[in-house]
């Protein structure tokens, strides 16, 4: 199974997920790769399972001891890395973390059969380059990851496999007052990262990068790794010696891109976050898509941020906060009706979708040197959660979304264009999906999106993507609302409240 294979599999099943790590199957299941506990409350485990069989992964030996899915994309000796979306440890918008990241649950299942194809010889990683403000220990809690790396650590010991649970990031920060108040550094950059420079084969090449905005208040950074064609990443040493990447993402909405399936997943594969671009600073009429309708304070404040957060932040932080606090008693004096989105956040963002396609590209032709080739350089595969997806304020503060999927496939544009299409959203109207097809083509001449096929255990869900009613109806990101939906929204007044501006919206 590889890239050129169109085909995606959704296992529909119930929206809940097994409260007790290490999520042990239900059943003896006789392909199993050592002796488990069983937790008959885990109903994720069989939908992941379904969801290969679906696609007809080792048809033969389904049902018994020999059957080995995985066994077409893994094989004995590989280093397999399982990125999931580890983007926070917490849900910002109140709601449950579930909504937010990948849950436990959904990785155990599939590192069990990494396992058995791995048939004793070869290494397992979990990894990801979380938002800078996320606390990995607290995430390690959130919903039982801590507990299945354990677990995984024990049963790769014993069947002589190594196993690592890994944080890609450079740094970890702390925030206060929606501000980043403290920094530590993590592993040196040298032992944990790959210069990669994809010149004018970047999706960068388009724009002008004297505008740009990463992830963290110094732009100059930044603009130095995309200006003069040069368009640089940072990529984690694991994600480029991985033989095999198995992309896990979960099934919600994004304020900058639309939806973050797989193909925005690949943000976590890059370790310095001040290398991915986010926005460029300032409105439309001036080569900016930061803003939709800035009012006077809206460009004051992004003059402020490069002024005293940009070149002072050790000191600029503090007037910087007592400038928020004013901001907020200004406008609750005197409240508009106008409402600008910020920060990006909005549809009209021609910037972030780029830099996500750039690392899906790093990803798939990028030598374990760091050099980019003109072919497919390791294998891939996809599973989505969709147990309880995010939608709303996605991708940090959504509203849960139990739709009671997993979808599964090898071609990560198939994977999330079905999977768009189920949440009641339109892949066309979304530019990072319009130009993935123009992008894979250079690896595989002969694609045609129109030819992906879905397979589910609900027979009436085939016919998705030739079918204009919707089966789910996923509330996209406020800056989106009303551009891509497949379904029709309801009458009602306009969005009231801009999306929030704090910080944490913006470290991704």
């Amino acid at each position: 199974m590889d890239l050129s294979n169109l085909h995606v599999a959704i296992a529909a099943g119930d929206p809940e997920y097994p409260k007790r790590a290490p999520f042990d199957p239900p059943v003896p299941y006789p392909e199993l790769p050592y002796a488990s506990n069983l937790d008959r409350a885990n109903k994720v485990y069989p939908l992941v399972r379904e969801a290969m069989r679906l696609l007809g992964m080792d048809t033969t030996h389904f049902g018994s001891a020999s059957w080995n899915p995985l066994g077409e994309i893994v094989a004995p000796g590989d280093c397999v890395l399982i990125k999931p979306n580890f983007v926070l440890d917490r849900n910002y918008g109140g709601g449950p973390v579930e909504a937010v990241i990948t849950h436990a649950s959904v990785l155990r299942a599939i590192s069990d059969y990494v396992l058995i194809a791995l048939k004793r010889k070869g290494e397992l990683i979990i990894g990801d380059a979380p938002q800078m403000n996320c606390q990995w220990s607290e995430l390690l809690q959130a919903n039982g990851i801590g507990a299945l790396g354990e677990h995984l650590a024990q049963a790769c010991a014993n069947l002589r496999i190594r196993f690592s649970l890994i944080d890609f990031r450079m740094e970890e920060t702390e925030f206060r007052f929606a501000v980043v108040w403290k920094r530590r550094r993590l592993m040196p950059a040298e032992d944990r990262t790959v210069q990669v420079t994809l010149g004018k084969k970047s999706m960068m090449e388009e724009i002008d990068a004297s505008r740009l905005y990463g992830a963290d208040y110094d732009r100059r950074q930044i603009v130095r790794a995309h200006e003069e064609h040069r368009h640089e990443y940072r990529i984690a040493r694991q994600v480029l010696a991985a033989d095999v990447v198995l992309s896990v993402p979960k099934l919600k909405v994004h304020s900058k891109v639309g939806t973050t399936l797989n193909i925005k997943n690949m943000v976590g594969i890059n370790t310095d976050k001040n290398h991915l671009a986010h926005y460029r600073i300032g409105p439309r009429s001036k080569g900016g898509d930061e803003f939709s309708h800035p009012a006077w304070d809206d460009l004051f404040e992004r003059w402020l941020s490069d002024t005293l957060l940009g070149r002072m932040w050790r000191v600029g932080k503090y007037p910087f906060v007592v400038w928020r606090a004013f901001r907020a008693l200004l406008r609750k004096l005197f409240p508009t009706e106008t409402h600008s989105f910020v920060l990006g956040n909005w549809f009209g963002n021609d910037t972030a979708w780029r830099m996500a396609l750039d690392l899906n590209r790093i990803l798939l032709t990028c030598d374990k040197e760091g050099k980019v080739c003109d072919s497919v350089e390791r294998k891939y595969f996809s599973f989505i959660d969709g147990i309880v997806g995010g939608q709303g304020n996605g991708p940090l503060a959504p509203d849960a979304y139990p739709s009671g999927v997993i979808l599964a496939g090898s071609n990560p544009l198939a994977v999330d264009w079905v999977a768009t299409r189920l949440m009641g959203l339109d892949p066309r109207k979304i530019p990072m999906y319009a130009r993935a097809p123009q992008q894979m083509c250079e690896w595989l001449p002969n694609l045609d999106i129109g030819n992906v096929e879905v397979n589910s255990n609900r027979a009436e869900w085939n016919c998705l993507l030739h079918n204009s009613e919707s089966i789910f109806r996923f509330a996209t990101a406020p800056g989106w609302r009303g551009q891509i939906e497949s379904y029709a929204l309801p009458q009602g007044p306009k969005d009231g409240p801009e999306m929030v501006e704090s910080g944490v919206v913006n470290l991704l």
